[in-house]
């Protein structure tokens, strides 16, 4: 299980284990997509119609603010990630408690 904090910015850190489970690299477009409470992050096609976002040099990725305020997500919420790998896709799960 791994956990992240938001940045100010909006970006989120991806950890590599990540980048590979979603056979990304610098420069690839990410889909981006809210189900439920969870933020959803894939690399498969067919989501033309969704967010997208790209991974950059920092490996970090940008949250729409749409999505952000969708979710009532403010800055230095912390993320748990969970994983699908048959899926390639990576949920984010906001810790809003606190």
């Amino acid at each position: 299980m791994y956990k992240v904090k938001l940045r100010k910015t909006g970006e989120l850190y991806i950890p590599k284990t990540l980048t590979k489970i979603l056979n990304i690299k610098v420069g690839d477009m990410i889909n981006i997509f809210i189900d439920g409470e969870k933020i959803v992050l894939t690399s498969k096609a067919g989501f033309e119609k969704e967010n997208k976002c790209t991974y950059n040099q920092k490996g970090t990725i940008h949250i729409p603010a749409e999505i952000r305020r969708l979710n009532k997500i403010n800055t230095d919420v912390v993320f748990t990630f969970t994983i699908d790998e048959k899926e390639k896709r990576v949920s984010l799960i906001p810790d809003l408690t606190g």
